[in-house]
């Protein structure tokens, strides 16, 4: 390295994207994974806000049922938003739309740290949920687009680790904010994350748009947005969500419920039939023909569901039953997405000799022997043992979910194009934030209906045990992966 003749190391004064740009390929990738992961982990460090539950419910004085409404606005809104600007960042850029998200989020989270009642907090959570969904959509695409083909599984694998190790890290931090700045401390703390990703996307590299749509002259031709299809699928989501809340209310209407469920349903072929003739549609719904691609959704769906059990149902049992202080709640339940991020490890280091369905069958079974271990924990444990047995079933749980999630996204990106990829990363937030829906309403309705955590979790788990076995005998039933090392 030379010196100007001022003395000046030239390093010091070039800019930051021109020294980034100066590195070997592989380091800028590195670099540019790092500045995606850090504005991605506003979604899962959302775990914090569930430490938070019992302190929400108290401040505002709510029954257990409400505290759901803390969940499903953010989690629906952030469904379809996931989903829209996937294909947003599909279309315009995925850099574009994901500085935009993190714009957005840093105003969101101001937003509910300050509300001042329950009403307006449930409001700024949709909001929120927006607002998260617009960064999450494309950070998938972008974590793989980083690197050459070969590299993608692992990218996804360091990508799917570092979200976990958000969600892990998650309650433990709102363990410790709940004890310093009451329960805002947990939205405020994702403010200056949001600022901080946001002022280094001049260093994460831009990728031009890879979809056109031919005018018949081999150039590429812009079609105007999926209007029609974004509305239908707001509505189908919107209508399917408030049919399983109204369902699983033991004070709802039956009849309510059913025309609602009747409406989603519905809708959901009427969007199939809109997304069929767009020209660029939201939702790509000739994809979900194919059994294999439909069934990968919807175990990732289920095992989502299952497994957000740790976190709605034991912050109660862990500060009730056994006594423990938040700070020690928010510890132990870190457990769960701490074994996440190790099963996103080893799915990374698996990559290539096992193939995608291996992983997969591998991760429902491990969740579904965590789920089980800790009904008989609660169930059978005395006091004394219970939170040491608790977080062993948790990690369980989490360790196989983080190597499903890994082989599923994975899959995911395979099966679709990659002018898709946008899409493809939506689908992988979607389906877990669908499952995250199901779990905040069918899991409080369990545990009503079976007057028993340690029974909602034999049934969770035993459904996830019998999910394996459907999966197992599709997975034999199909000829398998080229990747495959068995």
């Amino acid at each position: 390295m030379h010196e100007r003749a001022d003395g000046v190391d030239p390093l010091r004064v070039r800019p930051p994207a021109r020294i980034i740009s100066a590195m070997p390929p592989h380091h800028r990738a590195l670099v540019g994974l790092a500045i995606v992961c850090l504005g991605a982990l506003l979604s899962p460090l959302d775990t914090a806000v569930n430490t938070a539950f019992p302190v929400i419910t108290a401040a505002f004085s709510l029954p257990l049922a409400d505290i759901q409404w803390v969940v499903i606005p953010y989690v629906l809104s952030q469904s379809i938003f996931a989903l829209v600007f996937g294909h947003l960042g599909d279309r315009f850029g995925h850099r574009r739309i994901f500085a935009l998200g993190l714009l957005a989020c840093a105003l969101a989270h101001a937003a509910v740290a300050i509300a001042p009642d329950y009403g307006t907090l449930v409001v700024m959570r949709i909001f929120q949920g927006a607002a998260v969904g617009m960064t999450v959509a494309c950070a998938p695409a972008l974590a793989t687009l980083l690197f050459p083909p070969a590299g993608k599984a692992l990218a996804l694998a360091r990508y799917a680790a570092a979200f976990s190790f958000a969600m892990a890290i998650g309650p433990w931090i709102g363990g410790l904010l709940l004890a310093a700045f009451d329960w805002p401390g947990v939205f405020w703390f994702r403010v200056p994350i949001a600022l901080l990703a946001l002022a280094l996307i001049p260093l994460l590299p831009s990728f031009a748009p890879v979809r056109a749509v031919s005018d018949g002259h081999g150039h590429g031709k812009s079609h105007g947005f999926d209007w029609a299809g974004t509305v239908a699928l707001a509505a189908v989501l919107v209508c399917l969500t408030f049919a399983l809340v109204v369902l699983t209310d033991p004070e709802g209407s039956i009849g309510l419920g059913l025309a609602l469920l009747a409406l989603g349903i519905a809708g959901g072929v009427g969007f199939g039939r809109i997304e069929s003739r767009a020209a660029q549609p939201v939702l790509r719904t000739g994809h979900f023909a194919a059994g294999r691609f439909t069934g990968i959704q919807l175990a990732s769906v289920a095992i989502s569901c299952a497994c957000f059990a740790n976190l709605l149902l034991l912050p109660y049992v862990l500060a009730g039953r056994i006594g423990a202080s938040i700070v020690l709640t928010g510890l132990v339940l870190s457990v769960y997405p701490g074994g996440s991020v190790i099963g996103s490890i080893v799915a990374g280091r698996l990559a290539g000799r096992w193939s995608h369905d291996r992983q997969m069958l591998a991760g429902i079974a491990i969740a579904a022997v965590g789920l089980l271990a800790t009904a008989l924990a609660l169930q059978a444990a005395p006091a004394g043992s219970l939170a040491a047995l608790l977080a062993l079933g948790m990690f369980a749980t989490g360790f196989g979910q983080g190597l499903f999630q890994v082989g599923y996204m994975d899959a995911t990106t395979d099966l679709l194009p990659i002018e898709e990829r946008g899409t493809a990363g939506s689908l992988v937030n979607v389906t877990r934030l669908l499952g995250l829906v199901l779990g905040a309403t069918g899991i409080g309705w369990l545990r009503w209906s079976t007057g028993s955590d340690a029974a909602s979790f034999w049934i969770l788990g035993g459904g996830v045990a019998v999910m394996w076995v459907l999966f197992a005998i599709r997975a034999r039933a199909s000829r398998p992966s080229p990747r495959s090392s068995v």
